[in-house]
């Protein structure tokens, strides 16, 4: 079985963002959320070969990712190193089931994309949105409001991750938003409005919306910053943010 610090390695060099977010949180948590975060990239690269093959089109992806549903549904064996370590945290009630679920139904939506803003946004709620929600729960946060806010948050995050990948992704196939950057911003502005209500975030549980902090600085950037690696001064702000979380 892997071990808990090459997970949290393997995490960092895959998605560095939510990684150092994920650092902030107390350590029991964390380690659950950088199981949460592995378990994430592997069903995002299970869409690489539906997008590679001419012939099978996304069969190959739907495969894989019914792979994991079966995982979780306990209809087949946990053969994958991150599925035993999931499997328990779910287990042991860190995350729900119907969220997890929700983070597959987002990538099974990317492999059959309609070019309409609510679908995608459904999707967006569902899969980034539903990843920050799911850190909610580790954090043992159960205020529907509070989580609805982390969806939010989740969703915003992800938004602005687009808009700083808009061309790369524009060739890739991967589902992007059906309309222009700029229409984006503006819903991914609404998202972060809608989480923004700190009044409402009791002090522990302020830490899981640190992702807010980088996708208010890429959705304010729009695609001006597009393709530019991720600076020194995002990485300093989620820090600021996190400590005095």
């Amino acid at each position: 079985m892997v071990s808990a610090s090459s997970l949290e390695d393997r995490v960092k060099a895959e998605d560095p963002d939510r990684a150092l977010c994920a650092q902030f949180l107390p350590r029991g948590v964390r380690e659950d959320v950088f199981i949460l975060l592995a378990f994430h990239n592997e069903v995002t690269r299970a869409l690489a070969p539906a997008r590679s093959s001419a012939v099978v089109g996304p069969m190959a992806g739907y495969v894989r990712l019914q792979w994991w549903r079966d995982v979780l549904e306990g209809t087949r064996a946990p053969e994958h190193e991150i599925a035993p370590l999931m499997l328990g945290a779910l287990e042991r009630g860190v995350f729900q089931y119907s969220t997890v679920l929700d983070i597959l139904d987002a990538r099974e939506t990317e492999l059959a994309p309609e070019q309409d803003v609510t679908h995608w946004s459904g999707m967006m709620l569902k899969g980034s949105g539903g990843l920050q929600r799911a850190v909610g729960e580790a954090l043992a946060v159960q205020d529907p409001t509070l989580l609805d806010q982390l969806s939010a948050c989740g969703a915003a995050y992800g938004a602005g991750a687009m808009l700083r990948h808009w061309p790369v992704l524009q060739k890739s196939g991967r589902y992007i938003f059906p309309g222009s950057p700029e229409g984006l911003q503006n819903i991914a502005k609404t998202w972060l409005d809608q989480s923004d209500n700190k009044q409402s975030v009791p002090r522990p549980y302020q830490v899981a919306f640190l992702p807010a902090v980088l996708a208010r600085r890429d959705v304010g950037r729009g695609i001006q910053s597009a393709g530019m690696a991720r600076g020194v001064m995002d990485r300093l702000a989620v820090m600021a943010a996190g400590l005095k979380a």
